[in-house]
C-alpha cells in the first residue's frame, strides 16, 4: 500500500474551522425608560451619536418641582434657624436659677431666724422653683421637637431632589444612540422607553457551521478569531510641500473571543448555528478622524452589520477526529 501524504499547509489549517456565513450584532441594548411623566424638556443624544455612562442625555419639564423645592428649602431653613435658638432654654435656665437663688436665700434667713421669712412665703419661693423647672422641661422638649422637624423638613427636601433626579434620563452604559422615541416638546409616559442605546464594547457573533467539520457538543469555550478588510487613512508628509496628505490603504484587522452557546437545532444540510462573543476595540495609529463623532466607526474597530470572517480554533479532540475523517476520505 502506499503511504498517503498530507500536505504540511492542509495539517496547519486542521486546527481551525473558517467560517463565511457571520452576522454581527450588538451584545446588548437598552431601553431607557421615562420614570415620571411630563414633557420632554432637554434632548442631549440625537441617533448614532456616542453616549457615556451616567450622561444626562434627556429631561423632562421641571418647573413645578423646583418651586415645589424652593418652599421646600424655606421651611427647612426657618426649622434649622428654630433648631439653633437657644433663647428659650437659656431664658428657662435663667429663672430657674433666679428662683432657686431666693428660695436658698429665703430658706437661710428662716434657718437663721425663726419666723424671718413667712411660711407662705417660703411655699411661694418652691412653687416658683417648680414652675421654673417645668419651664426648662417645656424648653428642651420643644427643642427635640425643632430637631424632629427639621429632619422632615430634610426628608421633604430629599424627595422633591429625588424627584428630580427622576426626571433626568442617564445611560446606564458607554454605547451608541440607536433611536430616539421621542422629539423635544412631546409627551413622555411613565415606563416607556425615550432612548435606546446598544454597547459597542462588546459584539454578537451568529454564525452557520457544518457540523462535518465541527462537533457542536465541544464548541463552546473554544477561542475564535474575526477577521475583516478595513480602509484606514494615514497622514504623510510630502517631502516637497509643507502640505499633509492622506492615503487611503487596505489592511487586515482582527479580534480575539470565544464560543458562549450553540443553538440545539440542527439546520438543512446537517449545519448548527453558532454564537461568540468579541470584546471591540477602539481605533488607534495614525488614522484621520472622519466626520460625525459618535458614530460607531469612528470610534470602534468593529461595527454591527461589516463583511467578517471567522476561524474557530479547534481543541485537540477536534483536530485529530478531523484528521482521522480526511485521512479516510484519502485512503478511499
Amino acid at each position: 500500500m502506499v503511504p498517503v501524504v498530507v500536505p504540511a499547509t492542509r495539517i496547519g489549517a486542521d486546527d481551525t474551522v473558517v467560517v463565511r456565513d457571520v452576522v454581527v450584532e450588538f451584545a446588548g441594548k437598552v431601553d431607557v425608560p421615562a420614570r415620571q411623566s411630563g414633557p420632554v424638556a432637554e434632548l442631549n443624544a440625537r441617533q448614532n451619536e456616542w453616549i457615556g455612562r451616567d450622561q444626562v442625555i434627556a429631561k423632562l419639564d421641571d418647573t413645578a418641582l423646583v418651586i415645589r423645592r424652593r418652599a421646600a428649602a424655606l421651611r427647612y431653613e426657618s426649622a434649622r434657624l428654630m433648631l439653633n435658638d437657644y433663647v428659650e432654654i437659656q431664658y428657662a435656665e435663667t429663672a430657674l436659677a433666679e428662683a432657686q437663688a431666693e428660695l436658698d436665700d429665703g430658706q437661710a434667713a428662716s434657718d437663721r431666724v425663726s419666723g424671718a421669712v413667712a411660711r407662705n412665703q417660703l411655699r411661694r419661693m418652691k412653687l416658683a422653683v417648680e414652675r421654673a423647672e417645668l419651664e426648662l422641661a417645656r424648653a428642651q422638649k420643644k427643642r427635640r421637637q425643632d430637631e424632629i422637624d427639621m429632619q422632615l423638613r430634610a426628608a421633604d427636601l430629599a424627595m422633591i431632589d429625588h424627584e428630580l433626579k427622576q426626571l433626568e434620563f442617564v445611560s446606564p452604559i458607554d454605547g451608541i444612540v440607536l433611536n430616539v422615541h421621542r422629539e423635544l416638546g412631546e409627551w413622555a409616559h411613565e415606563g416607556e422607553p425615550l432612548v435606546t442605546i446598544a454597547d459597542a464594547a462588546v459584539l454578537h457573533l451568529h454564525a452557520l457551521v457544518d457540523a462535518d467539520r465541527l462537533d457542536p457538543s465541544r464548541c463552546v469555550g473554544l477561542p475564535v478569531t474575526v477577521h475583516w478588510a478595513a480602509e484606514t487613512n494615514s497622514v504623510a508628509r510630502s517631502p516637497s510641500s509643507s502640505l499633509n496628505a492622506s492615503a487611503a490603504s487596505v489592511s487586515e484587522q482582527a479580534l480575539r473571543g470565544k464560543v458562549i452557546s450553540v443553538d440545539p437545532t440542527r439546520l438543512p444540510g446537517n449545519r448548527f448555528r453558532l454564537h461568540a462573543e468579541v470584546q471591540n476595540r477602539r481605533h488607534v495609529g495614525n488614522r484621520i478622524p472622519q466626520q460625525g463623532e459618535g458614530n460607531v466607526a469612528d470610534g470602534w474597530q468593529l461595527a454591527p452589520g461589516m463583511e467578517v470572517t471567522m476561524k474557530i480554533h479547534c481543541s485537540e479532540v477536534d483536530i485529530a477526529r478531523r484528521k482521522q475523517g480526511l485521512g479516510l476520505e484519502l485512503r478511499r
